[in-house]
């Protein structure tokens, strides 16, 4: 690679790769690699990333899962271009891809949902050389910010641009209409350009307009759940709704009227709002259970579930395929590797559901 197509490097990186290795060329080579291989992320991709990173039990490369046996594949690819003489070590290839994750932090964010909701509140904690889930849970704030400033209005405005044309009468011949084609064509390309660098800045302008319109509709409707206290999805009032399911039932429907990832900012305190309490703790299984069949059915229909992003929705999953709620929980404890007793507050339970949510319904 040309030493000027080599990315700068985050200033972060050589000092958490210090734990593999202190070699600077390595270091150097590891960071055009890992440049590439978050080049075009996608839910996959962040599924790998954070199965390595948080070395799980369940296997990167999945089981049966196309998917991300490629994207597993294309990342050890990315070093190996960079570096002839790099082999996949499991160690290296955990810090890598926590690396990868904290560069996605910024701009993608379905990376940062997954690693909070892998975590499991603190449950899962990777041995890592960075606060890898607090550097999460401070970019989901700092997205959902930042996706919700509403547009300096004043700034929109789009004024039309000049275009400098200078027409060449050298060649042209007044008899001979082939003579003026350079000319006219010279001025319809600089016509076109022109329109289009206004109408390039126009679009420009609508996007901004638009995704804020999009947002504040979507805490409008959120806000109106709200005040109407009444569970959409089972016709019931709030406090009419059994307190296991609440947690799962409120935080889906919030969940279903989020038009921009990560949600908003204020997500925790509508779902307190709704009722739901940060103290005391809910049995995962018991929360599973306690929603009707056909809800769980449908909350989880079509969806590719995974025992390490979104274990509660892997939760549904195996309860609606074992078809009776005793008999897949053991099941479930193996495969996430969690205990089959494991409790979260209700609150912190509807956050990290709302966030599994997201995270299978954006790309």
């Amino acid at each position: 690679m040309d030493a000027q197509k080599v990315p700068d490097m985050d200033p972060n990186f050589a000092r958490w790769y210090g734990e593999v290795s202190m070699e600077d060329s390595k270091a150097q080579a590891r960071w055009i690699g890992l440049d590439q291989a978050i080049k075009s992320p996608n839910r996959a991709t962040v599924e790998v990333l954070t199965r390595l990173a948080f070395d799980t039990k369940a296997s990167a490369g999945g089981y049966k899962e196309p998917a991300l046996a490629e994207k597993l594949e294309s990342f050890h690819a990315a070093f190996k271009a960079a570096d002839d003489d790099y082999e996949p070590e499991k160690r290296e290839g955990q810090v890598l891809a926590a690396c990868a994750l904290v560069q996605l932090f910024g701009s993608y964010s379905l990376a940062s949902l997954a690693v909070t909701a892998a975590s499991f509140d603190g449950v899962r904690t990777p041995a890592l050389p960075m606060d890898l889930i607090g550097m999460a849970e401070q970019a989901v704030g700092t997205l959902s910010t930042s996706r919700r400033v509403r547009p300096d209005v004043s700034r929109l405005k789009v004024s039309v641009q000049d275009f400098a044309y200078q027409p060449e009468f050298a060649g042209v011949q007044p008899n001979d209409p082939q003579t003026w084609k350079p000319l006219f064509t010279g001025m319809t390309t600089a016509v076109n350009a022109s329109i289009k660098a206004a109408a390039s800045r126009v679009n420009a302008s609508i996007d901004k307009m638009s995704g804020y319109m999009r947002v504040v509709d979507e805490e409008l409707q959120m806000l109106w759940w709200l005040l109407g206290e009444r569970s959409l999805d089972l016709d019931l009032p709030f406090d009419k709704v059994d307190s296991a399911m609440q947690p799962l039932v409120f935080a889906r429907e919030l969940a279903q009227r989020t038009v921009s990832s990560p949600g908003p900012v204020a997500i925790a305190a509508l779902l307190a709002r709704s009722g739901l309490k940060s103290r005391g703790k809910l049995q995962i299984v018991a929360a599973t259970n306690a929603v009707p069949t056909e809800w769980a059915t449908t909350a989880v229909d079509e969806l590719a579930t995974s025992p390490v992003t979104t274990p509660i929705h892997f939760a549904l999953d195996k309860r609606v395929e074992a078809g009776a709620p005793d008999a897949w929980s053991a099941h479930w404890s193996a495969l996430c590797g969690l205990e089959a007793d494991s409790r979260l507050s209700p609150l912190r339970l509807a956050e990290l559901f709302y966030r599994e949510h997201l995270f299978l319904r954006f790309e």
